[in-house]
């Protein structure tokens, strides 16, 4: 059994030379999923047996379900227009909660919902949006 400790596991992910030039997604979000599928060639064999390798250098992409919970109209249009002008190609920094490395990701699908009423009658909404880490 391979055991390490999270910190560890954090540490692999470190990319000190990021591509972004400059573009920061910096909204603190409310919730935040990651999802990692390494990418993996098999070779079938007619015996049953296979055999694994890795597809590639960088196997283990990130993919992060974000959500902006309940948020004012005006940071949530802020966030959604940062999003539109990336236009799902352009990269930009963003970082993980309670982590201090950032990745290089884009942002290819985002969604918004009106949220609650506040009782001075200020109105909020909730933006989700996916990241996928990117190598360049």
């Amino acid at each position: 059994m391979i055991t390490s400790t999270f910190d560890e596991w954090l540490a692999r992910w470190k990319n000190p030379s990021l591509k972004a030039s400059g573009l920061i997604f910096d909204w603190c979000v409310t919730s935040a999923q990651a999802d990692v599928e390494p990418r993996v060639r098999i070779a079938q064999f007619g015996d049953g047996y296979a055999q694994r390798r890795p597809a590639g250098i960088n196997t283990q992409d990130q993919m992060w379900s974000v959500s902006l919970n309940n948020v004012t109209e005006s940071k949530a249009q802020a966030v959604l227009d940062f999003l539109s002008a990336r236009n799902g190609v352009d990269v930009f920094n963003w970082t993980p909660p309670r982590t201090d490395v950032a990745l290089d990701v884009i942002c290819a699908s985002w969604s918004w919902t009106y949220g609650d009423m506040l009782l001075d009658g200020a109105r909020t909404m909730n933006v989700s949006a996916r990241f996928q880490q990117v190598h360049q």
